[in-house]
């Protein structure tokens, strides 16, 4: 289980301060949904990919004293199981949309085909927020519409808000 957390830092600020960055405590198990406070239960490594600029970042991880399940607190600028950072993947994503290649053709297309097969969920979720206009027909103008209004809200506010209404987590198969 992943809990998205804005810690208000960049990648780089979150890197340099690594372990000492200021994690939450947790009061509530989003495992067990039981209301007991998640212990400390160390960290593990990962990268983070952005710019050209790789980062070797540390990730909380909590463990539930009722459930016995472990919770890692990720930072907002990543997604779950992806090396590039939410932003990197969506400047790539929305190049990709609008026929610019900037990057890995590949990846690109990964990117591509991850989030036209989310599309209906990133609708719902924008329905869920208010939004009752009309999106195009046409998959490919639905998807940059729908991209730009990721991009609007805010890509990192996208993430933390749009927790739940995913099958899984976004951009994941």
């Amino acid at each position: 289980m992943v809990i998205i957390y804005d810690f208000h830092l960049s990648l780089k600020q979150y890197a340099k301060r690594g372990k000492e960055n200021n994690f939450p405590e947790v009061d509530k198990c989003p495992c067990c949904r039981g209301k007991v406070r998640l212990r400390r239960h160390g960290f593990f490594w990962r990268n983070a990919l952005q710019r050209g600029n790789q980062y070797r970042i540390p990730i909380c991880r909590l463990k539930c004293p009722s459930c016995q399940k472990t919770v890692s607190l990720l930072p907002d600028f990543l997604i779950p199981h992806f090396q590039y950072t939410l932003s990197a993947v969506l400047e790539q994503l929305r190049a990709g949309l609008l026929g610019k290649t900037v990057g890995y053709y590949q990846l690109v297309q990964f990117y591509r085909k991850r989030f036209l097969a989310q599309l209906k969920q990133v609708a719902m979720f924008f329905r869920d927020e208010g939004f009752r206009g009309i999106l195009p027909k046409d998959t490919k103008a639905k998807a940059i519409k729908l991209l730009e209004m990721v991009l609007a809200l805010g890509k990192a506010t996208f993430l933390r808000r749009s927790t739940g209404h995913f099958t899984s987590n976004f951009m994941a198969h």
